[in-house]
């Protein structure tokens, strides 16, 4: 076995030195690509001082440690190195003594030592990257400046896209001479530093969460890379705090590495404290007016979302809502992420406000992780709210559509997080909240201005759509990173799309169009289903007490839809989950009522004599189960659209002015009055089984189109699974019509009702055909009967 090892470790050497030090000595691979060679040596490296702690005989890894190091040399010397010690001769000396301190640990197998200095080495190429491009950029070299910006680090570990990415932008404007080289180098030196300097903060903040943790080696990489960050930037520093402040800083990083190499955790613990301090006067990137207000929007968002989450997601020292009580968390860290970079504003305005609302945000961290009362983190979060609101002068709306975007692209990276670290069952919880935040916001304002937008960020969202896999299907099937990345990124594109498209204001014309739709989408189903039926029993001539059930059921409906929209603005919580339930719930018990009233018609006037019928049933009381069937029938078919509708109109209230959304909402109306009329009219002048036929059919298709659209609202609940079936078409059509959906979930239960529909109606056709062939009594006398159902 030992001998198998040996040979393998000589195998895997091979194959590393094939890949990474030949092409390196060719110079062929971009500077990104050998940077990211070295980078993988590096950490292979340490891997085998992971191996060494649980082998019996640690020389060999040691060894083996050791030779990842010079390769990794060997890479820097042959390719990066000439260009590093002319133009950035800093950042070669940096990752000459990092490689020197790296192999002198693998040699010796000291597992935190050499964690540093990979984290040394790595932020010293970055900082010998940010030279290069800088001087080349300077010197006219684009070409060059853009490969050497290509080895860099963003503000946010999980960016994926680079579509507002200003460096990349700054290039391109100045490849088509829309800027100077002295411009295009000023937005980039801002970039870099905007993000190494949240590098930075984070890199601090890990170092102490490994610290509490007594996790050595991690304290040691994280403080290696915050020491490495602090060099990037110590030269803006030198020039913005001052060289005394600036060399104390340097002191304080190097004291913080040596005591995680020391496990002095206390002193870790007092060190990044003071450090935070310290950094607090620094800024680097001189924001506009502008940019000052919009990032504390942002502060003033993540702010109050703490205590909005918070709220849903603990009750009485227990987690009740676990994504709630997740999402409380995240936003905490959001906003002192903000925080940081706006508290040398804050400070200008009132030093004393900004320590308040660090301790704040301190206080918050506790708060919540002892599952603390909720009103005290009200308190806290309003206090906070006021800080900002008197130094910054600026608030926010978190029902705000252009909030609900900047929460979308918080949350879009905590999935990626969640499933770069194998969290799947995080990253469907994130999925949920952020999709409940589209629905709730942006795609009530979508869904009738941009129906084909709405219904892509639905699919990328769940199952997919145009046969590439959605969110909901990648995270069941534990996609890797690369592919959910891919899917992260076109929703970013289409979630920008949405943004700019909702950011056009709606002319009055297209606001009463969009009023006058909403109320005939959301209304007139229930119009034709319940005119359908008071035309049945018109037609009939049935007893008045049938038709006042239907209104009785109706009116119900109408009220509770309205009471569920206060209740749910008032005093209790309807998560957009709950909402979907509720649809999805009241759709297939529609399903259910219609199915049966429609067979108890088709029973009465296909296979029971109706005229008999009706004779019998005049001056007796209704029977309980056809009262409730007519009654539930009204209830349903109202209340399945009624809360939905309420809501329509409250985001179409963000885009248009009220006398507009009333002038549509009476043409609709109008228009549905008009639909009701002509039923009950033709109901009178068909006759009956014709009329029955023709409006039977309408029933059944709307059952049919209940039924899966009940199913897909309780998979958006997350109720029911969604599995894509590229065959079906992504047809609005077809979903607004019919109900089909491309998944695999709705489509069996549509095909299961058609199934059961036709054993059905088949059972009583044959039950006709029985009665037919048994002797008939004598027939009523001529002139008897109902003269309005004469054929």
């Amino acid at each position: 076995m030992f001998i198998f090892s040996r040979s393998f470790r000589a195998l895997q050497l091979t194959i590393l030195l094939f890949f990474f030090v030949v092409p390196a000595r060719a110079q062929t691979a971009p500077v990104w690509e050998l940077a990211g060679q070295m980078r993988d040596l590096a950490f292979q490296a340490q891997t085998e001082l992971y191996e060494a702690a649980r082998a019996s005989d640690p020389s060999a890894h040691y060894q083996t440690a050791a030779n990842l190091i010079d390769q990794a040399a060997q890479i820097y010397e042959a390719s990066l190195q000439p260009a590093y010690r002319e133009s950035a001769p800093e950042a070669d000396a940096l990752i000459v003594d990092s490689l020197t301190r790296a192999r002198a640990a693998a040699t010796n197998g000291d597992a935190p030592s050499l964690a540093a200095a990979r984290s040394r080495l790595w932020t010293a190429l970055l900082q010998g990257s940010q030279t290069l491009t800088l001087s080349t950029l300077k010197a006219g070299d684009f070409a060059s400046a853009a490969e050497w910006l290509k080895l860099r680090e963003y503000r946010e570990a999980t960016r994926v896209s680079t579509v507002d990415d200003p460096s990349a932008k700054a290039i391109a404007q100045l490849e088509q001479n829309q800027l100077s080289a002295e411009e295009a180098a000023d937005i980039i030196a801002n970039d870099l530093r905007d993000s190494y300097f949240f590098r930075l903060r984070d890199a601090l903040t890990q170092t102490q969460s490994a610290a509490e943790k007594n996790f050595s080696t991690r304290a040691a990489e994280w403080a290696g890379q915050a020491t490495g960050y602090f060099s990037i930037l110590q030269a803006d520093m030198d020039e913005k705090l001052g060289a005394d402040a600036t060399n104390a800083l340097a002191k304080s990083f190097a004291d913080l590495e040596a005591a995680t190499l020391n496990q002095d955790w206390a002193a870790v613990k007092t060190l990044a404290t003071n450090i935070r301090e310290a950094l607090s006067a620094y800024q680097p990137v001189e924001l506009t007016s502008a940019e000052i207000a919009e990032r504390g929007k942002l502060l003033y968002l993540f702010t109050d979302l703490i205590y909005v989450e918070y709220k849903n997601g603990v009750r009485d020292g227990q987690i009740t809502i676990a994504i709630e009580y997740q999402e409380a968390v995240t936003f905490r860290a959001q906003a002192e992420a903000a925080f940081e970079d706006l508290r040398p504003f804050i400070a200008e305005a009132d030093a004393d406000s900004a320590a308040r609302f660090s301790a704040i945000l301190s206080e918050l961290e506790t708060v919540i992780a002892n599952l603390g009362d909720p009103q005290d983190v009200k308190v806290l979060t309003d206090e906070g709210l006021g800080i900002i609101e008197s130094t910054l002068k600026v608030s926010a709306d978190s029902n705000d559509t252009a909030a609900s975007f900047t929460i979308l692209d918080t949350l879009l990276n905590e999935i990626l997080i969640s499933v770069r670290e194998g969290r799947y069952e995080d990253a469907e919880r994130t999925r949920i909240e952020a999709y409940a935040i589209l629905e709730s916001g942006p795609e009530q304002r979508l869904v009738h201005r941009a129906p084909i937008l709405a219904r892509e960020l639905e699919g990328l969202f769940w199952e997919g759509t145009e046969g590439q896999k959605g969110l909901a299907t990648l995270i069941a099937e534990k996609a890797s990173v690369e592919e959910t990345a891919a899917c992260v990124n076109q929703l970013n594109v289409k979630l920008k799309e949405a943004e700019d498209f909702l950011s056009v204001g709606m002319s009055g014309a297209l606001a009463v169009v969009n009023s006058m739709v909403i109320i005939l989408r959301e209304g007139l189903e229930a119009v034709l289903i319940l005119g359908a039926i008071l035309g049945y029993l018109r037609a009939t001539n049935s007893p008045k007490k049938f038709s006042a059930w239907v209104y009785a059921g109706t009116a119900a409906a109408i009220l509770l839809s309205v009471a569920t929209w206060w209740a749910a603005e008032t005093f209790i919580t309807i998560t957009v989950a709950g909402r979907e339930i509720i649809e999805g719930v009241a759709s297939l018990v529609a399903v259910a009522v219609l199915f049966y009233v429609t067979n108890w018609l088709f029973e009465k006037v296909y296979v029971t004599d109706w005229i008999a019928f009706v004779k019998e049933q005049v001056g007796k009381a209704l029977s309980n189960g056809s009262a409730l069937a007519l009654a539930g029938l009204g209830f349903t078919v109202v209340y399945r659209e009624g809360f939905e509708t309420v809501l329509f109109y409250q985001a179409l209230a963000f885009d248009a002015q009220a006398s507009s959304i009333w002038l549509g909402f009476v043409i609709g109306l109008l228009i549905i009055f008009a639909v009701a009329y002509a039923i009950l009219k033709m109901s009178k002048r068909l006759p009956l089984k014709p009329f029955f036929t023709i409006t039977g059919l309408l029933l059944m298709a709307l059952a049919f189109n209940f039924m899966g659209a009940g199913i897909r609202e309780l998979q958006e609940a997350g109720i029911v699974s969604a599995h894509l079936v590229t065959w079906i078409p992504e047809n609005l059509i077809l979903m607004e019509l019919f109900g089909i959906f491309p998944t695999l979930e709705t489509t069996l239960a549509q095909v299961l009702f058609l199934i059961v529909l036709i054993a059905t109606f088949s059972y009583s056709v044959w039950r006709k055909k029985k009665k037919e062939s048994l002797p008939h009594p004598n027939p009523l006398p001529k002139g008897e009967g109902i003269t309005a159902s004469k054929e």
